[in-house]
């Protein structure tokens, strides 16, 4: 059995591996890739600043091989209320069974994920891009009102919602509707 080795990246960090091999050595790969790394997560960001940090664990999990990660990250988003950057904070974890044919897949307990060796070298470019992408929410925004429209706004928001639950109220009174179609009646009068 061999130690486990742990390698750290540096600036000229590792784009491809030899994932099998990774295996076989029990590797640990922790490390920080630049944003501007990656070409498609890049168009969805307001800027290419930050880093990305990663673990890879590469191994055997219940009898398979398998690389277990982590990816996180401050990223630069747009809000989708002013269009202006907001800082986002994504982080995503994987465990993948790695197969060789499509095969394999069935054979692959639920736990594990199949990610499909083709060739000798994987990316790891696009693995990691591939899990940041999952990762990132539909919609980012400010925690705050980060206007001075959206302040005013959402406070015609709230009282139109105020007005339209008041409204709300009064029409699930079943009885409200026969008390507006009655009448005054004058003394003596019996309703039937």
């Amino acid at each position: 059995m061999q130690a486990q080795l742990s390698d750290r990246l540096s600036e000229s960090t590792l784009e491809s591996i030899n994932f099998v091999r990774q295996v076989e050595l029990k590797r640990t790969i922790e490390g920080v890739y630049p944003v501007s790394k990656f070409k498609r997560l890049s168009k969805t960001l307001a800027c290419n600043d930050g880093d990305i940090s990663v673990k890879l664990e590469f191994g055997d999990c219940v009898g398979y091989a398998c690389l277990k990660g982590t990816v996180s990250a401050m990223l630069s988003t747009e809000c989708q209320r002013c269009l202006k950057p907001v800082e986002t904070a994504i982080s995503g974890s994987f465990k993948f069974g790695l197969v060789r044919n499509e095969e394999e897949f069935d054979q692959l307990p639920d736990e594990l994920e199949p990610y499909l060796i083709e060739g000798e070298q994987q990316s790891l470019i696009n693995l990691i891009e591939d899990e940041l992408l999952l990762s990132l929410p539909m919609v980012t925004v400010h925690e705050e009102a980060c206007s001075d429209f959206m302040a005013t706004e959402n406070e015609a928001v709230k009282a139109v919602m105020q007005v339209e639950r008041e409204a709300e109220k009064e029409a699930s009174n079943p009885f409200a509707a026969l008390k507006a179609m009655q009448k005054p009646s004058k003394k003596g009068d019996k309703i039937n």
